[in-house]
């Protein structure tokens, strides 16, 4: 009975140093396997296939002295290729769905727009934390603009598994509109994304 006790209890110590160097080496290859992609990821031939969601927030000025807010979500889906390491440029296909307030009449008015244009983005380092900025100058088609709007932004990229990462940024936009009575127009987006990259 004590020589049966002991075999399955050596069988068993046996199966958990087992297991648990397999879990050690499967840990190990995950974390080698990670650096590597993450090392790959921004190499020039690479594509980035991409999509955000944002928040932005208008403030317009008119030369009558009025004065309107607009409260905008945005989707943008964006494929790009890595030319040359660490840059790429893309198209960006975007879709919002904006609000607007009117201070004199207390009013509120919806909009919906795509929006289509060319993306430039360059990376920094090669870690699962790096660090990126992007410009992008979409042309818009709609019933207010008849122009486009130039995006400047930075943000953080965190490299998940495999070829996967999110992203966190912030963007500054100004507006070119065609419309007369516009002074100024401008546009501060905060957003989240999620990145898929083609080796």
């Amino acid at each position: 009975m004590k020589t049966t006790l002991m075999a399955v209890f050596l069988l068993l110590v046996s199966s958990l140093n087992v297991f648990a160097q397999e879990k050690d080496l499967k840990e190990i290859y995950t974390e080698v396997t990670t650096a590597i992609n993450s090392a790959l990821l921004t190499r020039s031939g690479a594509m980035e296939i991409s999509g955000f969601l944002s928040y932005n927030y208008f403030a317009t000025k008119y030369t009558d002295d009025e004065k309107r807010s607009q409260q905008t979500a945005q989707i943008e889906p964006v494929f790009s290729y890595f030319f040359v390491d660490n840059i790429s440029l893309g198209i960006d296909l975007s879709y919002l769905h904006q609000k607007t307030d009117y201070e004199s009449s207390q009013g509120s008015t919806t909009l919906e727009q795509t929006f289509i244009g060319p993306i430039a983005k360059m990376y920094f380092g090669q870690d699962k934390f790096r660090s990126f900025i992007l410009a992008d100058y979409l042309f818009l088609v709609g019933d207010n603009y008849d122009g486009g709007v130039m995006d400047l932004g930075a943000g953080i990229f965190y490299h998940m598994t495999g070829n996967f990462g999110f992203s966190l940024f912030g963007k500054y936009g100004i507006i070119w509109s065609s419309t007369d009575n516009i002074d100024s127009q401008n546009r501060i987006l905060i957003g989240i994304g999620i990145s898929n990259f083609i080796l």
